[in-house]
């Protein structure tokens, strides 16, 4: 308390104003520290992709061909249109960031022995692993399949990818034929068994979809993205129809 009396009037006044100095000072700082990470976080790249459904049609086959071919479409077909030849289907990844990605890089990873045991339950399923090839053969749906799951999985790179609001082509990669195949003969199997089912069963295994790509900086950055297939619609392979499905993919980010 003596202390205190015997600051005067001039003394209050610098002490107030060394602190408004030092006030000033410290907002200047953090308003400083603030613009940097906006600089930092303009040039950040946020890679993204986006739900979306699509159809899978029966391919139109010579009789001498003993197994049923699935194409799959983003757009509904027209009736009588012509279903066969060359057939992918792609998915948008698209980069919603400021920067530019650079060195993307992406693989694919998919429980097999998960499917495997889910969609083997249905005794008609006959699994065969040979090497780096799953081979599938299903009498009752006329199901012959062979995929090279190594060759499906190495996933690609691009050189880059632009901001979203400055790229001016579609940035897409193809989603591997198995996971479409795979879960489409899970769920038909159990729409068609001996047994009419009362509840359709749909925790089929999750595709992953490992992303890597560096910002302008070189710092390395990754995500993980998990896609679910879900059906809107599916028909028995009995029905005179060339359109099996109508399916969705579900995507999020692996936490």
């Amino acid at each position: 308390m003596e202390i205190l009396q015997n600051i005067t009037t001039a003394d209050w006044i610098n002490i107030v104003i060394a602190s408004i100095t030092l006030l000033t000072a410290i907002i200047a700082l953090l308003t400083i520290n603030e613009i940097r990470k906006q600089r930092v976080h303009s040039y950040f790249p946020d890679i993204n992709m986006a739900n979306f459904s699509f159809y899978v049609y029966k391919g139109d086959f010579d009789e001498e061909n003993k197994s049923v071919y699935l194409y799959s479409y983003k757009n509904k077909k027209k009736e009588n249109s012509k279903i066969g030849g060359f057939n992918e289907l792609k998915i948008g990844i698209n980069n919603i960031g400021f920067g530019v990605a650079k060195n993307v890089r992406w693989n694919w990873n998919f429980d097999f022995e998960k499917a495997k045991k889910i969609i083997c339950n249905d005794e008609n399923v006959k699994w065969e692993k040979n090497e780096d090839f799953i081979i599938i053969d299903c009498f009752p749906q006329n199901v012959e399949w062979a995929f090279d799951i190594e060759e499906d999985n190495i996933g690609g790179s691009f050189n880059f990818i632009l901001p979203y609001g400055n790229e001016n082509r579609e940035t897409e990669i193809v989603i591997p034929d198995y996971f479409i195949n795979l879960y489409w003969l899970y769920m038909v199997n159990q729409i068609s068994g001996k047994e009419l089912t009362k509840s359709i069963h749909d925790f089929f295994p999750l595709l992953e979809l490992n992303v890597k790509y560096t910002d302008i900086h070189s710092n390395e950055l990754s995500k993980t993205f998990l896609i679910e297939i879900r059906f809107d619609m599916i028909a028995s392979p009995k029905e005179d129809t060339k359109e099996l499905a109508k399916f969705r993919f579900e995507i999020s980010e692996k936490q």
